[in-house]
């Protein structure tokens, strides 16, 4: 992995991090506001923690079935919309601009989450590419 792949991964994670932060404390502020107590500290991660690990599922090469992958997609547009849902409801409607500022952690959580899986994956699928030996053909050849 090159400097520049790691640098790209470690951003995305950084800003990864704090958008769930934000996106976590929307979430169980709504959660809260509902009669959840204790409960409503596990809303993000029920929520923000299935778009990672459907989009980890999605990623992965070897052990997914068709309907594995179609539960991960169900569970990754499930994700989607509730923490569009929870964010947004944490501005109480007040007005446009405070709708939007609420829509902007969980949109970012979606987009930094889909990179960092599609950046990782993709960085190891171009190492083991580039890693990999040359045929037994084009070595015979050579020699």
């Amino acid at each position: 992995m090159t400097t520049t792949q790691k640098l790209r991964i470690t951003a995305i994670t950084i800003v990864c991090l704090a958008v769930f932060a934000i996106s976590y404390e929307h979430i169980a502020t709504v959660a809260g506001q509902y009669g959840n107590g204790w409960s409503a500290y596990l809303y993000p991660i029920c929520i923000d923690g299935v778009i990672l690990i459907s989009a980890l599922t999605l990623v992965a090469r070897v052990g997914i079935t068709k309907t594995t992958r179609y539960y991960a997609k169900l569970g990754r547009w499930f994700g989607f919309i509730a923490t569009i849902y929870a964010n947004v409801a944490h501005s109480g409607y007040g007005s446009t601009d405070a709708i939007l500022v609420n829509l902007i952690p969980a949109l970012a959580l979606i987009l930094t989450v889909e990179l960092l899986i599609h950046a990782a994956t993709g960085t190891a699928k171009y190492s083991a590419r580039k890693a990999r030996p040359s045929s037994p053909a084009k070595l015979r050849a050579v020699a």
